[in-house]
């Protein structure tokens, strides 16, 4: 590994857990995307794995909600505090973040936006709940607030459970294909790939699906013509070793994989194809539609506070790692240049619309692509991410009317208060 590379890249973390969360997206930094598609056993398997992969619940269709043993909400705020109640007359909201304990890379714009007060500003007063159920304590109405991904939205709403998004702050999509840079394999297309093996992390990996449809795409027929094969363990060394040994000629994963692996000083090369790369669907915040609805001017609100966190974080990422790694936030995310490290990969690189949309805002076409795109590829399998078969009207889902309300505040002036944060 190299020196200037961050350790946390090569940190042992349970895959499976951040699969039932929310993106990008898990082993300590490198593996907190929470993003993509995944498993939702509900085994707790200890199977290390480095790399981010998605979140959510995701290959296991949104049922009705219930009240599973052990999915209360509990108020579990960061380790070392007490639960206290809401000050004066700030409302109190609760926000879902699908992982079991606070994450200061995944969480930077909340920690902000609550250590900045933000949300005070705003007359609320954020809890986060650090909980996996997602589905089943936002869809039921348990917590106000969550992080869902596009495949969650998309399958609640085929299970009759309507939930809203509102607001979203990640763009470019996380995942992707790379090669050796010295290798042969310069694109992705049926010449180069018929007869080898494509390595995934695992095949509960929110790459896989996209790697499917790639193939679909390619008249290619994945275990005849091309080989998935996992590689991804306590590190990314399988992942090095089966590239350089030609065990596999491609390497699905997402950004933070790919870091992990140029940890070895392996160069690497893009060959994610266009289509992918011009996705645009990530993570956004949702609520239930009921909630929207009842409270429209509370989620502007939040949403304005959530909107003045991100853009904190992307003008001074250290400054933010600084505020999350707080004792009463998530000290034991990783050092500060680690956690630096990752919001700048994650949150700043990530944070821009595509053209013509305002920061917050869903790109529907983007959407709508990778939705066709998921149904392409869709096996109707166990490990199928979807829960129906046919493209759905995604005009039910999507709220662009929010973030133009809550961009309402002086941008700059979040950004020169970010500029002018003094850091370690």
């Amino acid at each position: 590994m190299t020196p200037s590379t961050p350790a946390i890249l090569t940190r042992y973390f349970n895959r499976r857990a951040m699969l039932r969360g929310s993106a990008f997206g898990a082993v300590g930094l490198a593996g907190g995307i929470l993003i993509g598609c995944g498993d939702d056993d509900d085994d707790d398997d200890d199977q290390p794995s480095n790399g981010a992969d998605a979140t959510d619940e995701e290959a296991t269709p949104a049922g009705e909600p219930t009240e599973a043993e052990g999915t209360e909400v509990e108020a579990t705020e960061a380790e070392g505090t007490e639960e206290e109640q809401p000050s004066g007359d700030l409302e109190r909201v609760t926000f879902i973040f699908p992982f079991g304990a606070p994450h200061a890379g995944l969480l930077a714009e909340h920690y902000v936006a609550q250590d900045r007060g933000y949300f005070a500003d705003e007359g609320l007063e954020e809890e986060v709940n650090y909980q996996t159920a997602l589905l089943p304590l936002l869809a039921g109405g348990t917590v106000d607030y969550g992080r869902v991904t596009v495949v969650n939205f998309l399958n609640a709403f085929a299970a009759g459970q309507h939930l809203k998004a509102v607001f979203q702050t990640q763009y470019p999509f996380v995942f992707g294909l790379v090669s050796l840079a010295d290798g042969g394999i310069t694109d992705f297309s049926a010449d180069n790939l018929r007869g080898e093996a494509i390595g995934v992390t695992e095949f509960a990996g929110g790459e896989v699906p996209m790697v499917r449809a790639l193939l679909t795409r390619l008249g290619l027929v994945e275990g005849e013509d091309v080989e998935l094969f996992p590689t991804s363990g306590t590190t990314q060394q399988p992942t090095v070793d089966a590239l350089q040994t030609g065990r596999i000629v491609a390497f699905a994963g997402s950004i933070l994989d790919f870091a992990a692996i140029e940890t070895f000083g392996v160069e690497l090369q893009d060959i994610t194809p266009d289509i992918v790369r011009n996705i645009n669907a990530d993570d956004s915040l949702g609520v239930q539609a009921e909630y929207l609805e009842q409270n429209r001017e509370q989620v502007v609100r939040y949403c304005r506070a959530l909107a003045k966190g991100c853009i904190f974080a992307q003008e001074n990422p250290r400054a933010a790692a600084q505020i999350g790694l707080q004792d009463h936030f998530a000290p034991d995310t990783g050092n500060l240049d680690e956690t630096e490290f990752f919001i700048d990969l994650v949150v700043a690189q990530r944070g821009a619309p595509p053209e013509g949309l305002t920061f917050g805002q869903m790109p529907v076409d983007g959407w709508e692509a990778y939705q066709n795109f998921l149904l392409e590829g869709s096996t109707g399998g166990q490990d199928d991410p979807l829960a129906f078969d046919a493209p759905l009207d995604l005009s039910e889902i999507i709220d662009n009317t929010i973030p133009a309300e809550a961009l309402d505040f002086d941008l700059e002036a979040i950004r020169q208060e970010a500029r002018d944060f003094q850091t370690d």
